[in-house]
């Protein structure tokens, strides 16, 4: 009985060993595009939509609002919402013109999507370059700098400066989830993104 047991001994330090001097595994490849391959998917994009918070200062005032961002090849959908949850002001543009809908029934229509919005923000803004700045896309004549991931931390478009906080992974890509745009005028836009959807209106 004695020798049995030392033989069970010697077999489990023998193979206690053996898993003790194992190689770890190798490291799964990574999911996440290269900065590089994520803005060509990006730009190949034809429809999506941003969703969150947003914080705008001026001289005129401050005030935080919900806000959906959605582009589509022949539209665009901006929603907007008070710290209820409710939406205060849908608007929409095609290549026919903006349209405006508040939530007391007021309807407006004007050539640009920027016209409708200052009207309601009070505050102009680059409307027009929005939809890449969330995405975290610099445009060719934009100045942009660049994290060690190579990133935007930073792109600067004529007056207005925006810095990129932070970032989140989104199935493959990683997203801008907090930036902060600095115009002119003391303009401060603040957008902290909470849901990405890639396609068509989920």
């Amino acid at each position: 009985m004695m020798r049995r047991t030392l033989c069970l001994l010697a077999v489990m330090a023998f193979l206690l060993d053996g898993c003790a001097s194992l190689p770890p595994p190798p490291p799964r490849p990574s999911l996440v595009l290269a900065s590089h391959e994520r803005d060509q998917v990006l730009r190949d994009l034809s429809a999506w939509q941003a969703s969150g918070q947003a914080s705008l200062r001026s001289p005129k005032g401050a005030e935080s609002f919900g806000f959906r961002w959605r582009e589509a090849p022949r539209q665009q959908e901006v929603s907007l919402r008070d710290p209820l949850g409710r939406t205060v002001a849908r608007l929409s543009a095609t290549a026919a013109g903006a349209q405006l809908l508040l939530a007391n029934g007021k309807q407006m229509q004007a050539a640009s999507l920027g016209a409708l919005l200052e009207s309601v923000l009070h505050v102009t803004l680059p409307v027009a370059r929005l939809p890449d700045w969330l995405l975290g896309l610099p445009r060719p004549d934009e100045g942009v700098e660049r994290n060690g991931d190579g990133l935007p931390e930073t792109i600067h478009a004529e007056q207005w400066t925006i810095h990129y906080l932070a970032y989140a992974p989104v199935g493959g890509l990683v997203m801008p989830s907090l930036l902060q745009a600095q115009g002119p005028d003391g303009i401060t836009l603040r957008l902290a993104i909470t849901g990405w959807h890639f396609g068509e209106r989920p």
